[in-house]
């Protein structure tokens, strides 16, 4: 499975002062530790990291440079400015191949255009899902196709590709909705009339 590489540099200070002054320079600061394994604050080209962070988000994976070895890692926490959005902080988790990890991995819906309509709306009910597997394993995404979902018939977490994938534990109830096809709100629909009521007063 490839994985993004995140290029970062070790940084000896600490500290309010220290951290601005690595924003100032064009760096995020962050922090990586790992179970068994002892804490490192580094820090990032900030232009690599926010290009990287437009694909991939919490939970994803990825291969972490540090004092150049490469190791197995995963995005653990994201701080960002309140109101500019910039990153000002992000932690990972260094991982051991040989140990699992569990995690919660972005769901996707695909192809709800296939199914919906101005009489039925695909309402997604879970956007993560929480798994536990070895490294080598851990998707990026799950994407679940919505095109096969049918009134009455909801999607459920047993229905997943990945409940059945033997390499990967999913900690979810297998009962749990992860998806439906239901009617507009009443607000929705009265909407839509008050709307067609206004068109025609208009001609």
């Amino acid at each position: 499975m490839s994985r993004p590489l995140l290029k970062s540099e070790v940084r000896a200070g600490t500290g309010k002062g220290h951290l601005k002054v690595i924003r100032n320079e064009g760096y995020v600061p962050g922090t990586v530790y790992g179970h068994n394994k002892e804490s490192k604050n580094v820090c990032f080209p900030r232009k690599e990291l926010e290009r990287l962070l437009t694909k991939y988000g919490v939970g994803a994976s990825v291969e972490l440079e540090v004092e150049n070895v490469v190791c197995h890692a995963i995005i653990k926490d994201i701080h960002r400015h309140v109101i500019k959005q910039h990153v000002l902080h992000i932690d990972l988790q260094e991982l051991d191949a040989g140990e699992k990890v569990k995690v919660r991995i972005p769901l996707h819906l695909m192809n709800k255009a296939a199914v919906e309509s101005s009489i039925a709306v695909v309402q997604q009910q879970i956007t993560e899902l929480e798994i536990q597997t070895y490294p080598k394993y851990l998707p990026q995404v799950i994407e679940v196709d919505a095109s096969a979902l049918k009134f009455g018939e909801p999607m459920r977490v047993k229905d997943l590709a990945v409940y059945a994938d033997a390499n990967i534990e999913v900690l979810h109830d297998s009962e749990e909705i992860v998806a439906l096809i239901a009617s507009p709100s009443k607000e929705e629909v009265v909407e839509e009339i008050s709307e067609e009521e206004k068109l025609r007063k208009l001609y």
